[in-house]
């Protein structure tokens, strides 16, 4: 009974001890949330105006987070630029030809995609509705002969400016600016409001992938890209865009002259110059695994090419570090002429006053192409270039990314 008692006593005693603390405690932390209620009113009142824009922003922000809805991956998007909130829902849209999909430096595809080619089937023009209610934007690119401007190959059913590709459609409304090949850009694109800047699709060759293979054995002098149209070797689609006739006339000089051995790739079982039959190697047409290898064995690229807006053999040989040899009056691809690259002639007259100088300079090995267009184009380059023409083009609040962090932009190519 006594041990219960002095328990109880103890429990009592110990209860006033735990009593009288927590009231110590509540009036010291209220004392001190006072002390800091009267700093936060005291420091309000003396910067009223700087505290009223925090909270004013504050609200805001949380507002548009709210009723936007919006998903911020990182609160530097938000910092750095405000109007990221602002942005509409945007879902970019994996496409096929003729568009041709942008994507970061980063590898994420952006809602800004190329339109590269005349809308030849009912299907294009629903795939562009479907992308834009989406929230993608569109820019024209020239990778196909003449496009914008109607199309100068004869064998081309684009060539006929009667059609619905061209007479359906608008392909200046349909885009905010134009990316273009031409030295002369009015002659092709006759917009003359519509933004525009000399970006092609062949700027963006893979350089850190293509690379010239020393350890291979040169086997031919030259090496020429162009395909048979058919079985009977008659002209068509690809003797008029790789300029076969022309090719002709410089190939019997480079054969005859200055014996030069050449590889023909596409063009099997076609005539060629008499002068170049022991002197050409024709193949058929390769699968580009097994066409890539052949740059490194041979010493330079002729291109004789003329409606050709992008001629993606171009770089690549530039890129294994093969001088090029282009015809001046190329529609795209002049611009990589350059006397660190290679030279350009204007027809076999012209070949002929320029061949033996072109010739001692690719056997001294004076040029340096791969250099020239690492050094001007690729994705780094030509991606930079790029970006800004978008930031141009395309206000940044329709924009699925942030330009302030992106390096570059480059196409699926």
């Amino acid at each position: 009974m006594t041990k219960n008692l002095l328990s109880n006593k103890t429990i009592k005693k110990t209860s006033k001890v735990i009593h009288k603390n927590v009231n110590s405690s509540l009036n010291y932390i209220g004392s001190e949330a006072s002390e800091l209620k009267t700093n936060l009113m005291a420091s309000y009142k003396k910067n009223t105006f700087i505290w009223n824009i925090f909270i004013i922003i504050v609200i805001i922000v949380c507002y548009l987070i709210l009723i936007k809805n919006k998903s911020i991956n990182k609160l530097s998007d938000v910092i750095v630029n405000p109007i990221y909130l602002f942005k509409n829902k945007i879902e970019p849209m994996k496409m096929k030809r003729p568009f041709l999909n942008i994507f970061d430096d980063k590898g994420n595809m952006t809602n800004v995609v190329f339109i590269t080619h005349p809308f030849t089937r009912k299907e294009c023009i629903k795939q562009y509705n479907e992308a834009k209610k989406k929230g993608n934007l569109f820019l024209g690119m020239s990778s196909y002969c003449e496009f914008p401007a109607i199309v100068s190959n004869p064998h081309d059913v684009l060539h006929d400016p009667t059609i619905d590709a061209w007479a359906k459609y608008n392909y200046y409304e349909l885009t905010e600016g134009w990316c273009h090949c031409f030295r002369d850009p009015e002659k092709y694109i006759t917009d003359p409001i519509i933004k525009k800047a000399l970006i092609s699709e062949s700027d963006f060759a893979p350089f850190d992938s293509h690379k010239p293979d020393l350890n291979v054995k040169k086997e031919y002098d030259f090496i020429y890209v162009c395909l048979k149209d058919n079985d009977k070797c008659e002209d068509g689609w690809q003797s008029y865009n790789r300029n076969w006739e022309l090719a002709q006339k410089c190939l019997d000089i480079m054969c005859k002259k200055h014996k030069l051995k050449g590889l023909l790739v596409g063009r099997i079982n076609c005539k060629v110059p008499d002068s170049c039959h022991q002197m050409m190697e024709l193949t058929d047409f390769l699968e580009y695994s097994k066409f890539i290898p052949l740059y490194n064995k041979s010493k330079f690229i002729f291109v004789p090419n003329k409606s050709d807006a992008s001629p993606r053999v171009l770089t690549e040989a530039m890129c294994f570090n093969l001088p090029i040899l282009v015809n001046h009056n190329i529609v795209g691809g002049w611009k990589y002429v350059d006397p660190k690259s290679g030279e350009s002639f204007k027809d076999e007259n012209d070949l002929e006053k320029k061949l033996d100088n072109f010739i001692k300079k690719v056997n001294n090995n004076e040029y340096q192409s791969r250099q020239h267009f690492v050094d001007n184009y690729g994705y780094i380059n030509s991606g930079k270039k790029l970006l800004d023409f978008v930031e141009e083009c395309i206000p940044s609040n329709k924009l699925n990314f942030s330009s302030s962090t992106t390096k570059y932009l480059k196409p699926a190519v």
